[in-house]
């Protein structure tokens, strides 16, 4: 299992996507992921939101295209800081 920011971000998705976290890689998106459509993108938000205490905006939601976009939004809002994977 990965540590740290992104592995806590993987496991998320793979839970709301119901995919495999070892078949999630930073470039995973929707459309690509399997799974990962529009209602898991909003799944996936309220995930983050509750899981590692960060507000995401409409207007930051719209520009989430990978999962290395959601860990550097994310990351720049000083969420699931202290927490490991």
């Amino acid at each position: 299992m990965q540590d740290g920011l992104y592995g806590r971000l993987a496991a998320l998705l793979s839970d709301v996507c119901g995919t495999p976290v070892s078949s999630i890689g930073p470039d995973a998106a929707p459309g690509v992921t399997p799974g990962w459509d529009s209602v898991a993108t909003l799944s996936f938000i309220a995930a983050v939101e509750d899981e590692l205490g960060v507000a995401i905006t409409t207007a930051e939601s719209m520009a989430i295209r990978s999962l290395a976009d959601m860990e550097r939004l994310v990351a720049a809002k000083g969420g699931g800081a202290g927490g490991g994977g």
